[in-house]
């Protein structure tokens, strides 16, 4: 048995002092958490100036997108507009120019970045399967398989959603660049899910779940029977979900419904569900992510990179809707940035302050919510016994530097504000996953190796 013992430690939404977590090794899992004193005799590892959290949950991931940060940021002269079509031409040329070792590096340096960020488990939504020419590998998991290894390798805890892509939108075929990405035939597909699920059984980082990909890329008739999958293998079920206004529009002249309204009839907007994005709805579509069961997965980074839009978050809460966050296309992997902006949002859309707020002793606060939303709600979207530091929960843990200029004159009732609202990446200093030791003092035992590897992918894919 470990006991780590820091200075402060997360639990039901405010910081504690003088408690101590204890996991087991051999499980990874936690035993107890108690007053330090309770392990007086104990072998008691100090943590002097860190505050633990449960490690953060990234509930939507595409890692190979990591290669274009920075590369998409421009359009021609000439060109009046760019927004996320525009956009999918960079990511397009990515996809087209990676092998198998290169999904692997650059997956690897993603995954390592994500570990340094505090993050400890990672949906990858993972539609990345055929060769640049279009056809299947020998294994067909070949490339699935590349990205579970860059996760174990790294360290991170991984969920591969993997994921239905089978038209170019609406009753069109895919397009040219779009053949990597192929699932023609949905036996084949579920065929595949099944053998992944039975794969991954037994890797202790490693869990599964599936994902049509969203309206405009599977046919409608894919989607219950995807979910029926997922409800029989007890996996997660996540899709992008009213992403775009064109993908609203187009859904809605196609079956009379918008996209959210279109998962209701189909019956698939349940537990199992993780709706990703939900920019654009309606009061109605609000209410269908609010019914228990489903979860909101925004991503506010690549939505404000793209041009997406605003999350409906303050209608979402108010309706007693559940929301996580993800990194999806990397354009910064930040997780506390991520959270907060899911208030900040909402202060310009409202314009006021304190917006996503709940009562915390006589005040309401917004705090303790967001930091939910990033431990808790995102381990029930990949359906972990995750992101609470209790009894039989993953030992995942992430450690804030309390030393750190950006936190100086915290006290333990403002250090939940500082962290959602206004601290940097970088405070976050240790990680362990599976009570191992990922991180320490903001090193990770690959950064180096891994760095190399990813600059060299780069060179290549963008001689």
């Amino acid at each position: 048995m470990t006991i780590l013992a820091p200075d402060l430690l997360y639990r039901d939404g405010a910081f504690h002092p003088d408690l101590a977590v204890a996991y087991d090794e051999a499980s990874g899992r936690i035993e107890r958490v108690a007053a330090a004193a309770e392990f007086e005799g104990d072998v008691v590892a100090r943590l002097p100036g860190r505050a633990l959290l449960p490690g953060f949950i990234n509930a939507h991931s595409h890692s190979f997108q990591r290669l274009i940060r920075g590369r998409a940021q421009w359009r021609p002269a000439g060109v009046a507009t760019a927004d996320f079509w525009s956009w999918r031409e960079s990511m397009y040329a990515a996809a087209l120019a990676l092998s198998p070792d290169d999904v692997y590096d650059v997956a690897r340096f993603c995954f390592i970045e994500m570990l340094r960020a505090g993050f400890t488990a990672v949906g990858e939504f993972h539609y990345l399967h055929r060769d640049p020419t279009g056809r299947p590998y020998p294994d067909p998991l070949e490339l699935a398989k590349r990205v579970i290894a860059a996760a174990e390798d790294a360290g991170i805890r991984i969920c591969l959603l993997h994921t239905a892509y089978a038209a170019g939108g609406i009753d069109e075929p895919l397009r040219p660049e779009q053949r990597r990405f192929a699932t023609p035939d949905l036996d084949d597909f579920l065929w595949a899910a099944a053998e992944l699920a039975s794969w991954a059984d037994g890797r202790p980082l490693v869990t599964a779940g599936v994902a049509p990909h969203s309206v405009r890329a599977v046919p409608r008739d894919w989607i219950p029977a995807i979910h029926a999958f997922a409800f029989g293998y007890d996996v997660p079920f996540h899709m992008h979900v009213s992403e775009q206004p064109a993908e609203v529009t187009a859904c809605f002249a196609k079956y009379g419904a918008r996209p959210v309204e279109l998962l209701a009839r189909e019956g698939v907007a349940d537990a199992q569900l993780t709706a990703v994005h939900a920019t654009h709805l309606t009061h109605a579509e609000v209410a269908i992510l609010a019914a228990p069961g489903p979860i909101v997965c925004a991503c506010p980074l690549t939505e404000r990179d793209l041009g997406d839009g605003f999350l409906p978050a303050a209608e979402l809460l108010a309706a007693g809707a559940r929301i996580a966050i993800g990194s999806d296309s990397q354009t910064a992997i930040a997780p506390l940035e991520e959270v907060r902006l899911l208030e900040y949002h909402e202060r310009l859309r409202k314009l006021r302050r304190v917006v996503l707020a709940e009562e915390s002793d006589d005040r309401l606060r917004v705090a303790p919510g967001l930091i939910d939303g990033l431990t808790r709600t995102g381990a029930r979207a990949l359906r972990l016994h995750a992101g609470v530091l209790e009894a039989g929960a993953l030992a995942d843990f992430a450690a804030v530097d309390l030393d750190h200029p950006a936190l100086a004159g915290w006290t333990a009732e403002t250090l939940p504000d500082l962290l959602a609202l206004c601290a940097p990446p970088d405070v976050v200093s240790d990680v362990w996953v599976g009570g191992v030791q990922r991180v320490k003092d903001r090193t990770h035992a690959l950064d180096l190796t891994g760095a190399a590897a990813f600059r060299d992918v780069a060179r290549k894919v963008f001689a």
